[in-house]
């Protein structure tokens, strides 16, 4: 008894970290790199200047010809949800989407949690297709987390992430980043959602930027960005980011981005259309795609009457709900200004359980699936106003 009240008491949680105080929380950033994240809850001065930044960068490369003259005309967005597992659904509907040859050069995409490991991959193309496949389809539990039994119980997470980590970064590699870092300078952004669980807000990451800046780390930091979003509170630990605030070095603590939604795009009542005026003369013609690694519909299962079965069904059930919230949310957000709304998710036939966290036939056969539908092109246009609505 005395070991587990000395565990929970922190000595678990390794070295100490200088949290950020409270009235500098709103003024840390990332040393060395411009415009590397906002907070996702408001339009700050900070996202204005960067939208600026990308729309100069935009018109700038159509009139080098680096990009296509149509891109001031028109813009594509993909936005990724969270959802574990069944992140392979949106790596095999991006398999199947190419298949089509009309699968476009996305001008943003953003991800949360397992759509933020996926988003690397589809903001470079479909030549990152097999990587893709790999990721969702050739490793398992084992190869995601170690579970720390009853240290997991006290400490910070129930298990290890670490071989998540060293996965992350076998794709991550210089070789990406460069690729990454050169779509920056074209006016293309990569972009990802974490919670800052100290500040109860999320935080949206431009990977783009980090990759395009002078850090000799900047590889190193994506990872752990990439991680972040996919630290499920409880379930996996925190990740420590490192941050300058009043010229001091600080540690925030960053878990699952899917903590405040499961799927973003930019923070509410920012106005594209006022910088398409400005810089390209006239609106462009914008598409949003939303792919949601879930069932929208209610899938109906025996409770488990146990502490942990109550928990994990609330938690499916509140996810749920919120993913629909959110769907149509951004639904919202894009007709206001003028923009066309296509989402995608698992279709109610699919009727298989995972036996695992990371079950790896799951996954295979979930992949199947999405490049069934990928290839079939179905889209919907409408987002459910309610999970029986989805049905």
């Amino acid at each position: 008894m005395i070991m587990l009240v000395a565990l929970s008491s922190g000595c678990v949680g390794g070295t100490p970290r200088s949290v950020v105080p409270v009235n500098l929380a709103p003024i840390a950033a990332v040393e060395g790199v411009t415009f590397a994240r906002f907070w996702g809850d408001e339009v700050s001065p900070d996202i204005r200047a960067a939208v600026t930044q990308q729309y100069e960068q935009t018109a700038r490369a159509v009139r080098d010809g680096r990009r296509a003259a149509d891109e001031l005309r028109r813009a594509d967005f993909l936005a990724i949800s969270g959802g574990g597992a069944d992140g392979a659904f949106s790596a095999g509907f991006l398999k199947g989407w190419s298949s089509r040859e009309d699968r476009p050069a996305f001008e943003v995409v953003t991800g949360v949690s397992t759509g933020a490991l996926a988003a690397p991959f589809a903001f470079l193309g479909s030549a990152y297709d097999g990587q893709l496949e790999e990721v969702f389809t050739a490793y398992g539990d084992r190869d995601i987390y170690i579970d720390r039994g009853l240290i997991g119980l006290v400490g910070s997470g129930l298990y290890d992430n670490a071989p998540l980590r060293s996965l992350i970064a076998r794709y991550m590699t210089d070789a990406m980043v460069e690729a990454i870092a050169a779509e920056h300078r074209l006016g293309r952004r990569l972009l990802i959602q974490t919670t800052n669980i100290d500040a109860q807000r999320p935080v949206i990451w431009d990977l783009t930027a980090i990759a395009a800046s002078a850090r000799p780390d900047r590889r190193e930091r994506m990872v752990d960005i990439l991680l972040a979003s996919a630290a499920l509170p409880a379930i996996f630990p925190p990740v420590r980011l490192d941050v300058l605030a009043a010229g001091e070095p600080h540690q925030e603590l960053h878990v699952d981005g899917a903590t405040v939604s499961q799927v973003f795009f930019a923070p509410p009542n920012l106005r594209l259309v006022d910088y398409e005026r400005r810089f390209f003369g006239l609106p462009r013609e914008r598409t949003l795609y939303l792919i949601r690694n879930g069932r929208l519909d209610p899938e109906y299962a025996a409770t488990q009457e146990t502490t942990i079965g109550i928990a994990r069904r609330s938690i499916e059930t509140l996810v749920k709900y919120q993913a629909v919230a959110d769907l149509v949310r951004l639904e919202t957000q894009a007709r206001a200004a003028n923009g066309k709304v296509l989402f995608t998710a698992i279709p109610a036939g699919f009727e298989r359980k995972p036996k695992s966290e990371f079950d790896r036939p799951y996954m295979r056969e979930l992949f199947q699936i999405g490049i069934r539908e990928g290839s079939a092109g179905n889209w919907r246009r409408q987002a459910p106003r309610t999970p029986t609505a989805a049905r």
